[in-house]
């Protein structure tokens, strides 16, 4: 046996079979790039990577058979294997495979610098204007602990650059997971995002979040091959606790996400009971192509309400549907459609009415989804969140509310409900248990962009201005940059404060940004009151009304600004009268809405408590 051994050797198929081996995995890593480049048919790189599998026995016997020699290749049966030839041929042997070997590190270097970061050395210190200027774009920060962690928005790698959302779902999908895991802190998705694209070092990033651990990844999918890359680090040092590179198909996408939430569990030995694991691996549904809508869907809303771009928003809206038809029995994405119609019907938000259908298609479709989310979700925790949309779409305040409530109480960090819980207090007029919540989650370190958005809204006390004042200063501070919609209402927040001064200088970042004209008008026509232009307002809003005819809260609104509450009372009382108490219901969340002069609305508002609500004045009315 020794003496084949020896003979496999001294005819180089060794050396032949290690090259052989490098120079196909060369081949089929830089093929799979070019290929998918070239948006060439999956089959052609399988077929690839099967000849190179057939052609390695043959490249076996032929080393053994055959030997290169001065005069070219003979037969090893013709050819005296003088030490000579055969050192010759191996020597030549030896620069293939370490020529290999430096194109296989160099593509393995490529594809890794796409994706890290340059991780700061061990004890050198974080500058600390670096900790102040990227404090995240809503800086929400994770208690300190052994067990925290943010999650990265995975690096789109495709030639395909509609994958981004693909990757952008797939990211969030992977956060919810372990937000579910016990004893384990996740950043907020609003406060890993912000990072989308980010150069910083990864300690600059954990410290600026106040997590120990951080996951970042790639995905790279070419039709239906998919190679998803994770890599879980520690923020302090800089070292990868776990990594791993998934080669798959779509057909494994969920069992992708399940697995690398548990491998991050297991990394950071997280206690994880046998109902916390399964509530952090439901995933809603096992329909691969329904999955992979919904993740678009995902991302495609999230960019929609960053951006309020129309037509990403109706994307998102498709991709939703396109899930519920792949899997009828998806909650997740039936609640996910329930969200879009139920923001589509709310005159009030800035992504409203972007269909063509009636009110009352609206609101079929609203309760379809919402009522099949319900039907279809198993985990009990959540379907009790998602009644509670349920009982305040009906109008039972009070009971939406107590739901709400003891669903925070159970995941705390769910911002979605936040907001619902503090939209469910400003439409029952609980002006001092907002303000309230609202200083205890600042003084917890918990403000991010989503509350320090949803604060602004819903802080008004006429008692402590000062507050408001803080309030908007160091949000815009934190999150300015990153978010017209927050200087909006900063703006509007410093003028309920009487810091008109502060107001203006705002002004300009507002109306230089993407937000909506109708929106930059409101804000202009608050500040022109408030500095007691009232001249100039009444011109400003005639004009206004001219060019936004139709939209009724343009014209409620403006005319409250104008201090003229029976023109905006008289807007609404034809919408009491036909009984469309839902459009009525919109606008319980403006602390300046007085119910009472609505008789069917305050019917149905009945043992709500409306009639001890409290209504504020604008301070910064027209006329006052």
């Amino acid at each position: 046996m020794g003496g084949f051994f020896g003979e496999l050797k001294r005819r180089n198929v060794v050396r032949v079979g290690v090259a052989y081996i490098i120079v196909g995995w060369v081949v089929v890593q830089i093929g799979q790039v070019l290929f998918e480049s070239f948006g060439t048919p999956d089959w052609v790189i399988k077929t690839v990577i099967v000849l190179i599998a057939i052609g390695f026995p043959f490249a076996l016997i032929f080393a053994w058979a055959f030997e290169i020699t001065p005069e070219g290749v003979k037969k090893t049966r013709d050819v005296d294997l003088s030490a000579s030839v055969t050192h010759s041929t191996g020597k030549k042997l030896n620069f293939l495979i370490m020529a290999s070997l430096v194109i296989a590190l160099a593509y393995f270097i490529w594809e890794r610098q796409t994706l890290d970061r340059t991780a700061m050395p061990v004890g050198e210190p974080v500058a600390e204007e670096n900790q102040e200027a990227k404090a995240g774009p809503d800086n929400e920060v994770v208690e300190a602990g052994t067990r925290s962690i943010a999650v990265l928005p995975f690096v789109n790698m495709s030639s395909d650059q509609d994958q981004e959302w693909f990757a952008d779902g797939l990211t969030e999908e992977i956060l919810n997971s372990l937000a579910k895991t016990p004893d384990l802190l996740v950043a907020a998705r609003t406060s890993s995002f912000g990072y989308k694209g980010s150069t910083d070092p990864i300690p600059v990033i954990a410290m600026a979040l106040g997590v120990d651990h951080v996951l970042e990844g790639s995905v790279r999918r070419g039709g239906a091959t998919l190679r998803i890359t994770a890599q879980l680090i520690r923020a302090s040092d800089g070292f990868h606790l776990w990594s791993e590179t998934y080669d798959r198909t779509m057909d494994d996408v969920i069992a992708i996400q399940e697995e690398i939430a548990i491998q991050i569990a297991s990394a950071l030995q997280t206690a994880m009971d046998p109902q916390a694991l399964e509530e952090m691996m439901s995933v809603g549904t096992n329909s691969v192509p329904a999955y992979d809508a919904y993740l678009n869907g995902v991302g495609l809303w999230r960019a929609a309400g960053s951006t309020s771009d129309v037509y990403v928003a109706l994307d998102a809206l498709d991709a939703f549907e396109k899930a519920v038809q792949l899997d009828p029995e998806f909650a997740q994405a039936y609640l996910r459609l329930y969200w879009f119609w139920a923001v589509e019907l709310q005159t009030s938000q800035m992504l409203y009415g972007l269909t063509q259908f009636t009110r009352e298609e609206k609101v079929a479709r609203r309760d379809e989804a919402l009522s099949k989310a319900i039907l279809y979700q198993t985990d009990p925790v959540a379907r009790d969140h998602y009644r509670a949309y349920d009982i305040w779409t009906k109008g039972d305040l009070r009971r939406a509310y107590r739901l709400i409530t003891e669903y925070r109480k159970a995941r705390p960090r769910d911002e979605e409900a936040f907001s619902a819980q503090v939209g469910l207090m400003r439409e029952l007029g609980l002006n001092s248990e907002i303000t309230a919540l609202i200083r205890e989650t600042v003084d917890n370190g918990q403000l991010t962009l989503s509350i320090a958005n949803w604060a602004l809204q819903a802080v008004r006390t006429e008692e402590d201005k000062e507050f408001m004042r803080s309030l908007s200063q160091e949000s815009v501070e934190r999150f300015g940059d990153d978010d017209a919609s927050l200087l909006y209402q900063a703006h509007r927040q410093l003028l309920w404060a009487s810091d008109i001064d502060g107001a203006s200088r705002i002004l300009p970042r507002v109306m230089n940004s993407e937000l909506l004209p109708d929106t930059q008008k409101l804000a202009q026509l608050r500040q022109l009151c408030a500095e007691e232009r009232n001249s100039e307002a009444e011109k400003f809003f005639a004009k206004m009304r001219e060019d936004f005819p139709d939209d009724v809260g343009i014209k409620w609104l403006g005319s409250k600004i104008m201090g003229d509450d029976e023109a905006a009372e008289k807007l609404f009382l034809e919408f009491d009268e036909l009984g469309d108490i839902d459009t009525l219901r919109d606008y319980l969340n403006y602390p300046h809405f007085d119910p009472k002069p609505f008789p069917n609305l305050m019917r149905a508002l009945a043992g709500q408590g409306m009639e001890e609500r409290e209504v504020l004045q604008l301070p910064y009315r027209c006329n006052r």
